[in-house]
């Protein structure tokens, strides 16, 4: 990964959840869950984004039956000052300014602010893809999946993460095998994630300081879940895409952490391991 960029994490809204439903052992209450948009300053490219976080489209998506359980299930926060659009004002930008957007996966909190790029092309798998789009209502909603979320066009201006030229990893990241090099100049690569949804990609990166960073989007949902091996609770196994997958996929992010402790690893969901990374996010 030759090629270094800036990279800015954004918290694109938040929901409360049980956070025992997703840690072995967790507390009982409801906690918040960070929705995270990862803004990554590319220096040939420009702008580039990784995931959008929420938006106020998930609440137009969420009004009839049933996808208004999906809205009382994971109650949404989205103060006016986390927007999408609010935060690319701090860097000068607005929505149209964005060109590429690459998505981890197609779960609503990842998605719901696809329709706010007008200029963008997407970067996301096939088999995420045609998961979205063959879902009827009632099994997309157990999987997490609004349809509405994604704009008239996306099919047309999507590119698909498969057909990216494959690169084999070195090391700290060769326990993943192969790779996809993204914008062909290795500075994000993706790779698969198996388990929480098809065809889930997670990206490496070198960012200015020549940190290496996975964002491993919902691999899974904390630190403590890869640092000791805490799976989400049973309650979790029916809205996964392959819980034996999933398993797997932390079992490797696991190994990779006690191997390279110096790596900035940050799950999608986790306060803690965002807010180590940049000081500033537990302020946004």
């Amino acid at each position: 990964m030759a090629t270094h960029v800036a990279l800015h994490l954004l918290k694109v809204g938040s929901c409360r959840h049980c956070e025992r439903i997703t840690l072995r052992g967790g507390g009982v209450a409801p906690v918040s869950f960070p929705a995270l948009s990862a803004l990554i300053m590319h220096p040939l490219i420009g702008p580039i984004l990784f995931d959008t976080g929420y938006a106020s489209h998930f609440l137009r998506a969420t009004v009839p039956f049933p996808e208004r359980l999906y809205r009382w299930t994971t109650p949404l926060h989205l103060p006016a000052h986390q927007t999408l659009a609010a935060q690319l004002r701090r860097f000068g930008l607005t929505p149209s300014d964005i060109l590429t957007c690459v998505i981890s996966h197609f779960h609503a909190d990842h998605i719901a602010g696809l329709c706010d790029l007008p200029h963008a092309r997407f970067i996301a798998s096939a088999a995420g893809y045609a998961q979205i789009t063959n879902a009827g209502r009632f099994q997309g909603l157990i999987h997490g999946l609004l349809p509405r979320m994604l704009p008239d066009d996306f099919g047309n201006r999507v590119v698909f993460a498969e057909s990216a030229p494959k690169v084999r990893l070195q090391a700290p990241w060769n326990a993943f095998g192969e790779g996809f090099d993204l914008l062909g100049d290795r500075s994000l690569v993706g790779v698969t994630l198996p388990g929480h949804s098809a065809g889930q990609i997670g990206v490496l990166l070198r960012d200015e300081a020549g940190r290496d960073v996975f964002l491993c989007a919902d691999a899974c949902w904390s630190h403590k879940a890869f640092r000791e091996l805490r799976m989400p609770s049973f309650l979790a196994r029916p809205l996964m895409h392959s819980w034996f997958d999933y398993c797997q996929t932390i079992e490797s992010i696991h190994a990779l952490a006690e191997r390279h402790p110096e790596l900035a690893i940050l799950p999608s969901h986790c306060n803690e391991s965002l807010s180590t990374y940049q000081q500033a996010w537990e302020d946004q």
